[in-house]
């Protein structure tokens, strides 16, 4: 970043000197381009010291009147830039007169010089225009970037999620659990399959997606539940307390709620008489998913992956954090919610 802004000042102090001297080129009173004599000296010094501020001052300006309309940017630049001119002017003349006894220079003109003035006015509203149209384009740039890095991080989060699903351990999970119903409780069976299916189904769907509505990521983790429940009964209970006006008007990253139940199963042991206990929950801006802690004795993969890899997330598509809490009894994440521009800015 300091790379960035020495660059971008050396630039200008190269494009301020180039200009004086085209100016000292078109001047006869000067030697040429190149006049380096003490009066020469004198103007250079005197443009950079002057130009190099107003420069700086409209950067300042700019970022004050970025959200007028451009007619009004325009003229208040046609101001700064005339206001410019006729400070050099006036102190070059008086220099010029006081150290350098130029008077023959000066009897045509008058205290207002209008071409030089004028000229330094276009010459400041020109740089300010190419300046605007290289850093919108800049900017494009970077917003395509930004996005590319959110779509990447995105699909690896969901192969991620996808992949963990349709692990043969899962699918020997599954298929023992569909086969130990199938001729008990033949509905149970049919509805088994139909919620495996819309679970897989979501991850695949939603692989281009950088955000869903809350209702959306709340039916797959109602899916998902649907086949862990039936494979640990009444070892497991989730209770989601949401608003229905939050869960149709608010977004989060896909599989994200998902995710998390993913991991209060894998990291918990559960039992009838000590069952894991999920809740969803709104509080202010944050789904609050929270479970409470009975770690398993050995844990395979850490947490702090898939956290990791939401936290990741988030910090690209809308620079929030998720938020971890842990105490003896108790694990909690808090997740973001985003709103409508954001699912415009990323899905579109």
């Amino acid at each position: 970043m300091k790379g960035i802004i020495q660059n971008k000042y050396f630039n200008r102090f190269v494009i301020l000197f180039l200009l004086q001297l085209m100016i000292k080129g078109f001047d006869y009173t000067f030697g040429g381009f190149l006049d380096v004599t003490m009066r020469g000296t004198y103007f250079t010094l005197l443009f950079l010291s002057i130009w190099f501020p107003i420069w700086w001052i409209s950067d300042l300006i700019n970022k004050k009147v970025a959200a007028l309309p451009e007619l009004i940017q325009l003229c208040i630049h046609v101001i700064i830039g005339f206001a410019g001119g006729f400070l050099f002017n006036h102190l070059y003349r008086t220099g010029d007169l006081m150290f350098y006894n130029n008077q023959s220079s000066w009897e045509d003109v008058t205290f207002f010089n209008p071409e030089l003035s004028v000229s330094l006015t276009i010459f400041h509203v020109l740089l300010q225009g190419i300046e605007k149209y290289l850093n919108s384009k800049i900017q494009i740039k970077e917003e395509q970037i930004h996005k590319e890095q959110i779509q990447k991080e995105n699909i690896l989060a969901l192969y991620k999620s996808l992949k963990a699903q349709i692990e043969p351990h899962f699918l020997f999970n599954s298929l023992s659990v569909l086969s130990s119903i199938i001729k008990s409780d033949p509905d149970l069976a049919s509805d088994f399959v139909v919620k495996l299916s819309k679970t897989l189904r979501y991850f695949i769907d939603k692989n281009e997606k950088s955000a869903v509505t809350l209702n959306e990521e709340l039916q797959v983790v109602k899916d998902y539940f649907f086949l862990v429940k039936t494979r640990f009964g009444e070892a497991i209970e989730m209770k989601c307390n949401l608003n229905e006006a939050a869960i149709m008007n608010l977004f989060v990253l896909p599989a994200s709620i998902q995710i998390l139940l993913e991991n209060a199963i894998k990291h918990n042991k559960m039992s009838v008489d000590h069952p894991l206990k999920v809740s969803i929950a709104h509080s202010d801006n944050f789904v609050v998913v929270e479970n409470n802690l009975n770690k398993r004795s050995y844990e395979g993969e850490s947490t702090s992956i898939g956290l990791k890899n939401l936290q990741s997330r988030y910090k690209l598509i809308s620079n929030k954090s998720i938020i971890v809490s842990e105490t003896e009894e108790s694990f909690a994440v808090k997740i973001p919610l985003l709103t409508e521009d954001y699912n415009e800015s990323f899905n579109n």
